[in-house]
């Protein structure tokens, strides 16, 4: 038998939840206050446990509707982070770990529990309410893995070898971290190589099996989302990936072989730094002119992949059907997910910004072989 105390206490959590979540879809701050201000006054057990609840709920929904732990905290805003990162690990914390995706499993390794309230009671719930009032705007995304409710979960498709992924990030790594453009241009050009010449050779070994895609979300910092994201594309079209962008939340959804879309994330997560530091040393400034550096930088280093891609493809033949029928896996998994895509255009007006880009593209230039023996 229920003790009859606790069995009000849960009730009372319940209630006090659903009050929470009910200020914060109204979006009415100044009922919210009020709210969390109910609510603190029965307790900071109370109080902790109705934002718990009322937190995991949401957190909860958004599972269902496509979204992974990481990027419900890189998806709101800065000052609610450091709670929708507790409230993530809190709720993530109920799932037996084998029940978790291992991508889910990569994210949560990144993630700090901590308790959901800290400091003022109220002024903490205050902050709840204004998380659970974001979390509910997120929009539908579609699954790209599967979520802990969906026995699936654990299950994954073999990745890239870890020991080739650890050299990649190593030369990225220096190619971020060197003031010279050379070096950084000839070390970003010995990954790709090394990753294109492994792409190609699973191609060969796994060539009887049936050929599936996968798809994941490169997440970008602001501003100048768009030129951003083009270079993105630009590395994911290179290596046999396509790519859509998501201009209100700052990511691009990729499509691709599992380890198409390894070289596209590294390589693309190391140019967009490069990009950043080149415009940071750019000699113009002014909106239209750093808006025209990085079209005009993803347009080169578009070209110049391209041409390192030719570099190292085997000239034997014997690669051609299972690369067309990636490719039509990659389309069809595509179209599955993302039906309704439309083309856009994105145009710079500032011609300084664009040779300037032009040039800091050529510096990254990632041409193996030839710039890396010289």
């Amino acid at each position: 038998m229920i003790d009859e105390g606790l069995s009000r206490m849960v009730d009372s959590v319940a209630l006090l939840a659903a009050r929470l979540t009910e200020a914060a879809a109204l979006g009415d701050m100044a009922a919210a206050l009020d709210r969390a201000r109910s609510v603190a006054a029965l307790g900071p057990e109370i109080a902790s446990a109705a934002a718990e609840s009322a937190l995991g709920r949401a957190v909860e929904l958004l599972w269902q509707r496509g979204w992974q732990p990481g990027e419900v905290v890189t998806a709101v805003s800065r000052p609610l982070t450091a709670l929708a990162t507790r409230a993530v690990a809190a709720q993530c914390a109920r799932y037996p770990e084998p029940r978790l995706h291992p991508v889910w499993r990569t994210q949560l390794t990144e993630l700090a529990a901590g308790p959901l309230l800290m400091g003022s009671i109220e002024k903490s719930l205050h902050q709840v309410v204004a998380l659970i009032a974001e979390l509910m705007a997120l929009p539908q995304l579609p699954m790209l893995v599967p979520g802990p409710t969906d026995p699936a979960a654990a299950t994954a498709t073999a990745g890239v070898d870890r020991r080739v992924l650890a050299r990649v990030r190593g030369l990225l790594a220096k190619a971020e971290s060197t003031a010279f453009p050379a070096e950084a241009e000839a070390l970003s050009a010995k990954a790709q190589e090394l990753m294109s010449r492994y792409a190609f050779e699973q191609a060969v070994v796994t060539a009887a099996e049936p050929q599936e895609a996968a798809a994941r979300r490169l997440w970008l910092r602001g501003p100048y989302l768009t030129p951003k994201a083009q270079l993105v594309d630009a590395v994911a079209s290179a290596n046999r990936c396509r790519t859509v962008f998501y201009p209100r939340l700052g990511c691009v959804g990729l499509v691709g072989h599992e380890t198409d879309l390894e070289i596209t994330d590294l390589l693309a997560t190391s140019l967009l730094v490069q990009s950043t530091r080149a415009l940071t040393h750019a000699a113009g400034s002014g909106r239209a002119y750093r808006h025209a550096f990085l079209v005009a930088y993803a347009h080169r280093v578009r070209q110049r992949l391209t041409e390192a891609g030719d570099q190292v493809r085997p000239r034997s033949t014997e690669l051609v059907p299972v690369l067309a029928a990636r490719q039509q896996a990659v389309d069809s998994t595509f179209t599955t997910l993302f039906p309704g895509v439309r083309t856009r255009r994105t145009t710079a007006t500032d011609p300084a910004g664009w040779g300037a880009g032009i040039a800091a593209a050529d510096l990254a230039d990632l041409h193996p072989h030839r710039r890396v023996a010289g």
